[in-house]
C-alpha cells in the first residue's frame, strides 16, 4: 500500500493509544475495548497485512484456546516466527471477541489469580503485549526504511533510553533505589503539562506512567513490564517535542525507571 511518512506517524501514534487503552482496561470492559483494538487493526492495511504474513499454517485458535482454558498446565506456545506468533495471537483475540462473552472468567481459569483484574493483567502481559510489541517493531522497521525521523536518535545505553534531536545531547542519571517522592515529583511535573497536548496523547502518557509506577512499587519489579511500558511511553517524546518542559520530564521519567529493567 502507498504510505507517506506523515500517515505512518499517525498510524504509529494511534496504535500506541489504542494499545495503551487495552493494556489498562478494566476487566468488565474487556470485550468492548477489544472490539475497538481489533477494529483499528482491521482498518489499517499495513498492520493487517503484516499479521496475515503469518497465516500460512493450520493454526486452530478455537482448539488452542479450549486447551489452555480447560487443560491444567497447558499454556499458549505461539511461533516460531514473529509473523506466525502475531497471526496466532490475533486469531486468539478474534476468537475471544466473537465467541467469549465474559473473557475474565476464562482468564481466571488459565491464571487462577484471586482478583479479576489480575487475571486480565496476566493475559495482557503474557499474550496481548507480545502482539503489540511485534506490530510496533514492524512499524518501526517500516519507518526506518522510509527515513522516518532521520534527525531523531534513540540511544540505548546501560538499560537507558535517551532521546536527542538535531545533535542535541541528553544525559541520563542512574538510580540505585526506588525513591517514591522523586518518582511522584517527576510524574506530577509531566501531568502539569499534559493540557498542552491532545487528549489521546495525554491519556497514553498517563497510562504508560501508571503501568510502570505500579510495577516499580512492587517488592520485586519485573523488568519486562517496565521495558514494555517504556516502549509505549518513549514515542511520546516526539509528540511533546514542541513543549520542551514536557519532553524533558518524560525523558527524566524514562531515565529514572530504566535501571530497574535489569
Amino acid at each position: 500500500m502507498d504510505l507517506n511518512k506523515k500517515e505512518l506517524k499517525k498510524i504509529m501514534h494511534n496504535f500506541n493509544s489504542i494499545s495503551s487503552r487495552i493494556m489498562r482496561v478494566n476487566y468488565d470492559e474487556y470485550n468492548i475495548v477489544l472490539k475497538k483494538f481489533i477494529a483499528y487493526i482491521e482498518n489499517n492495511l499495513i498492520i493487517l497485512d503484516y499479521i496475515n504474513q503469518g497465516s500460512g499454517n493450520t493454526y486452530d485458535a478455537a482448539s488452542d484456546w479450549d486447551l489452555v482454558v480447560h487443560e491444567e498446565g497447558y499454556m499458549f506456545d505461539f511461533g516460531p516466527s514473529a509473523e506466525e506468533e502475531s497471526y496466532q495471537i490475533y486469531s486468539i483475540l478474534k476468537h475471544i471477541e466473537g465467541n467469549i462473552k465474559e473473557p475474565v472468567y476464562a482468564f481466571h481459569s488459565i491464571y487462577g489469580e484471586r482478583k479479576w483484574q489480575d487475571n486480565v493483567k496476566q493475559f495482557n502481559d503474557r499474550v496481548l503485549l507480545v502482539l503489540i510489541n511485534n506490530i510496533n517493531d514492524y512499524l518501526t522497521g517500516v519507518g526506518i526504511d522510509m527515513g522516518l525521523d532521520e534527525n531523531v536518535v534513540w540511544n540505548v545505553s546501560g538499560g537507558q533510553v535517551n532521546y536527542a534531536r538535531d545533535n542535541a545531547m541528553i544525559t541520563a542519571e542512574q538510580n540505585n533505589g526506588v525513591s517514591t517522592n522523586e518518582l511522584e515529583k517527576i510524574i506530577n511535573s509531566i501531568k502539569s503539562s499534559l493540557s498542552e497536548i491532545g487528549e489521546d496523547d495525554a491519556e497514553t502518557i498517563e497510562d504508560s506512567m501508571e503501568m510502570i509506577k505500579e510495577e516499580m512499587m512492587k517488592p520485586e519489579p519485573k523488568g519486562k513490564i517496565i521495558s514494555n511500558g517504556i516502549k509505549l511511553l518513549a514515542p511520546m517524546i516526539t509528540i511533546a517535542n514542541g513543549i520542551p518542559t514536557l519532553a524533558v520530564n518524560i525523558q527524566k521519567f524514562i531515565d529514572f525507571v530504566t535501571p530497574y529493567i535489569h
